[in-house]
């Protein structure tokens, strides 16, 4: 059963196992269209499988090939659709699941509350798709920012409170925190300056 379709994969259900199949684009020439496509899909099996071992919690990868990942179904609600029942319980939840994301230096690349779940021991992040490997607190600082854009526009009556805890908390939880958060100032201070030339 198809579950989720992106720019691009598909997302099917079947018992317990989750196949992401990385869709072919009919606009690309069909040998950088297949290799853009195997690239993406070693890379982000890489990453999940990295990140288990430091870890995170993340689906359990089952199989592979050139375009599908296999992986464990992850049982739980998404994030974005109880963040607002208990929102300071989960901001900190978060900061502390990414704070440690972002001390084995991996890069989700779409942090958002759809791209987490709450399972019975924690929080879950999937969709590794554009994630990547980097040690540059200016590529943390736009994982936060991606989040805090997320929250905004989802969870906006408890933006507020929710990003104090959340940026405390990461802070809190990793030694490198100030560095990142002085990074996301610096980000915010660009996209007023730019929303201003609007």
């Amino acid at each position: 059963m198809e579950i989720a379709k992106g720019a691009e994969a598909v997302i099917i259900k079947e018992k317990d196992l989750i196949k992401k199949i990385r869709v072919s684009k009919g606009y690309r020439i069909k040998q950088i269209d297949e290799k853009l496509r195997k690239q993406r899909t070693r890379s982000e099996t890489s990453l999940i499988r990295y990140a288990r071992r430091a870890g995170m919690r993340v689906p359990a990868i089952l199989d592979e090939n050139n375009y599908e990942i296999d992986m464990e179904f992850v049982k739980g609600d998404k994030i974005k659709d109880v963040f607002e029942r208990d929102y300071e319980k989960l901001s900190g939840k978060i900061a502390v699941a990414i704070a440690k994301m972002h001390e084995h230096d991996i890069i989700h690349g779409d942090l958002t509350t759809s791209n987490m779940i709450l399972g019975d021991d924690g929080i879950y992040f999937i969709d590794f798709g554009l994630g990547f490997m980097s040690k540059r607190a200016e590529d943390k600082a736009i994982d936060l920012f991606l989040l805090h854009e997320a929250i905004d526009s989802t969870h906006n009556n408890v933006l507020g409170n929710a990003w104090k805890i959340i940026l405390n908390t990461y802070k809190e939880h990793y030694p490198e925190g100030e560095q990142v958060t002085k990074a996301l100032q610096k980000i915010e201070k660009r996209r007023r300056y730019t929303k201003k030339d609007w």
